[in-house]
């Protein structure tokens, strides 16, 4: 009895299954976090798009639907599948929030036993596969990963597993083989490590390999819908599909090179894209290290892995499809190798450290009470790292960006937003005009127009400004000259129309009697319906010809036209046919002149200068506001909006470097919105709206669309 009380007492704390259920509960809070807090990504709509279809068919009672239902053929149906069962279950008010949300926890549960499968081959491997940052993120969005990531590792090794003939591990692998083909049929390289160790370790005769696969094809056919009705057709169609897709435009446009697989599990690029979420850093380049050395270093203790590795690397350079998500079919392996590499080096320290005692040497040994004491300051540490990362997730809450990589945006710099009266945004971007719709009619993806100089007269790609008039005709300046949109018909005009000597048209406006101002490198002009007519600083009282920017006074106030130029702003009334002029001996200009003006609902004007600050003319005189004299951030400002009253937004640039900040003013308080303490990346913003959701949209520089959600 003593004997045993002493053996138990010097059993080791950290056993291997408490080591497992560790990796088990840190993959899965990492992921849980990961769905909380990543943004929408591309496909992610796509796919809930059909899960809110197929949910319907399913609602409905039509299995046929089911069987036949024809988007997004080109991956098997069942993760969609699954993710139609998450919207019937949210029921038909849960909002797209919480089904995105609920998708998403459908992939934690599946990243989860991923990362569970590794651990318990390999709990150090696995610790690694849990914190792996593509891992982490395509096994918590909404994709189709996790489920046949899960499954392929379920197959591996289970199959490994297998013993007896026939034994109930060899019935699991099988049908696990199939699942992970009807998830998604780019995790194709895991068979080829299945048949190495069907063939070479355990040496399956022909008889049995082939009962192996045909039951794993059952498994795939009974779990892949799509197959149900005419299965040797539509599996042609969709190989026929991929082939064509690798050598597709969107794929050529996305310009990686042959090794870019390398890039990939090379660097953390899910911190790179998302720091805010992997608040680690990542570890994904020392995996990959490791895993290189484990490659030789493991070469005959896991040789199955080494063939893991090579096949999938294989296929993955072979293919011309080089998305990152393709890197986890590989990523597992890498993680079983580098671990292996790892033990081997600590056994070596190990070997050094018992025969030469560096470290007894070096370092005294703590007391128990100053373990203790470290610890307890150790725990505190750690426990304010979540609070603090909390807090700050609290505050990044309705904050999203919707870019080129995530949506159908043409380009990343938006110039201009303009809010239309049918609930639509209009973008003026670098490479064409889009118009926006929000989702309706069971609709998860929002839809995008774009129009560009291929599929419509725009005259140019670079759309600088946008306007409406009173017939909700929409006036777009362009680079080279300006464009008239009514929803089915096309005008142009180019600057010998203007009656000017250049195209490029920074801004426009519509008075209330109809006229059409514009403002170009070179001068102004008005449309008064038929006939043009050009203002220039030479001719009439315009401070410059470099007109920036344009705003119309209400026409209670008499309405005069403002012109923002690089050398000042002049006021023009059409009615009495006068000018007044604004200088820099008048208000601060800074070095950039004026970049945007807005004449507010009381009438006030507010000159947005690259530079100096903002200066605001209450019909008397200028009042500046600057960061000497106010929390404005940053004295370089492109854009002052107001979506209501008292309700202002402001947009300044970092001077001499790309970034920028926003900030809300009601008259008196400011709030400027900083990245990390909240959801705002810190983009250059050119331009606020509001769309017909209540969200503020930010048309930034370099970083597509910034959206908040007010709470």
């Amino acid at each position: 009895m003593e004997a045993s009380q002493v053996n138990l007492s010097r059993r080791p704390f950290w056993t291997r299954q408490r080591k497992v259920w560790l990796v088990v509960v840190v993959g899965l809070l990492l992921r849980a976090w990961a769905a909380w807090q990543l943004p929408v990504d591309f496909d992610e709509p796509v796919y809930l798009q059909a899960g809110y279809e197929y949910a319907g068919l399913m609602r409905a009672g039509d299995w046929q639907g089911v069987i036949d239902y024809p988007e997004n053929s080109e991956h098997p149906p069942l993760v969609k599948l699954i993710y139609g069962g998450v919207v019937l279950a949210a029921g038909p008010r849960a909002s797209w929030e919480a089904v995105l949300l609920a998708g998403r926890l459908v992939s934690v549960a599946f990243g989860t036993l991923a990362v569970a499968l590794v651990a318990l081959v390999d709990p150090l491997a696995g610790g690694l596969l849990a914190v792996q940052t593509l891992v982490v993120k395509y096994t918590s969005q909404a994709y189709l990963e996790a489920l046949p990531l899960a499954m392929a590792l379920l197959a591996l090794f289970a199959l490994r597993r297998s013993q007896k003939e026939r034994d109930a591990w060899f019935w699991l692998s099988a049908a696990a083989l199939g699942l992970t083909a009807a998830g998604k049929y780019s995790y194709f390289p895991i068979l080829l490590v299945v048949l190495y160790v069907a063939l070479v370790d355990k040496r399956f005769r022909i008889g049995k390999l082939l009962l192996y696969l045909g039951t794993a094809g059952l498994a795939f056919v009974a779990f892949n819908p799509a197959l149900w009705s005419a299965p040797l057709e539509r599996f042609a169609d969709t190989f026929a599909f991929h082939v064509q897709y690798s050598q597709s435009a969107h794929v050529q446009e996305s310009g990686y090179p042959w090794y870019q697989p390398f890039l990939w599990i090379s660097r953390s690029h899910g911190y790179n894209w998302h720091p805010e979420v992997f608040f680690y850093f990542g570890f994904d380049g020392l995996i990959f290290l490791f895993a290189v050395a484990g490659m030789w270093l493991e070469r005959r203790r896991l040789g199955w892995v080494l063939a893991w590795a090579a096949g999938s690397l294989l296929f993955l350079l072979l293919w011309p499809t080089k998305w990152p998500q393709y890197t986890l079919v590989l990523l597992p392996a890498l993680c079983l190798l580098a671990a292996g590499a790892l033990r081997r080096l600590y056994a070596l320290y190990h070997e050094q450290e018992a025969y030469w005692d560096w470290l007894n040497t070096m370092f005294p040994k703590p007391s128990r009470k100053y373990m203790i004491a470290g610890g307890i300051v150790l725990g505190l540490l750690t426990l304010a790292i979540i609070v603090n990362n909390a807090l700050l997730a609290a505050n990044r809450i309705g904050w999203s960006t919707i870019t080129a990589r995530t949506a159908p945006l043409p380009s990343d710099t938006i110039y201009d937003l303009l809010p239309m009266p049918d609930g639509r945004m209009a973008l003026a971007t670098e490479r064409g005009l889009v118009l926006w719709e929000a989702a309706r009619d069971g609709d998860v993806s929002d839809r995008w127009q774009v129009f560009d100089t291929e599929n419509s007269p725009l005259p140019a790609e670079r759309v600088l400004a946008l306007a409406l008039d009173g017939q909700a005709r929409l006036w777009m300046g362009t680079a080279a000259g300006l464009a008239i949109y009514d929803g089915q018909h096309w005008a142009v005009y180019h600057k010998d129309d203007f009656g000017l000597l250049s195209e490029q048209v920074n801004a426009v406006a519509v008075d209330s009697a109809g006229r059409v101002w514009i403002g170009t490198q070179i001068g102004a002009a008005v449309l008064d319906g038929t006939t043009w007519t050009p203002y220039t600083a030479s001719a009439q009282a315009l401070v410059d010809n470099a007109v920036f920017s344009l705003a119309v006074e209400p026409a209670g106030a008499g309405e005069r036209i403002w012109f923002g130029t690089l050398w000042g702003v002049s006021v023009y009334d059409p009615g009495a046919q006068a000018w007044e002029r604004y200088t820099r001996q008048d208000f601060d200009l800074g070095w950039g002149g004026v970049s945007d003006l807005l004449v507010d609902s009381g009438g006030q004007v507010w000159a947005s200068t690259q530079g100096g600050g903002i200066s605001l003319w209450n019909g008397q005189e200028w009042q500046s506001y600057r960061t000497s004299n106010s929390p404005l951030p940053y004295n370089t400002v492109q854009d002052v909006t107001q979506l209501s009253a008292g309700n202002f937004w402001i947009c300044t640039s970092i001077p001499n470097e790309t970034g920028g900040l926003v900030t809300g003013f009601d008259g008196q308080d400011w709030r400027t919105y900083k990245p990390v303490l909240t959801g705002y990346p810190g983009s250059e913003a050119l331009a606020v709206a509001q769309d017909s959701l209540g969200r503020i949209w930010f048309g930034t520089r370099l970083d597509g669309v910034v959206i908040y959600d007010k709470p």
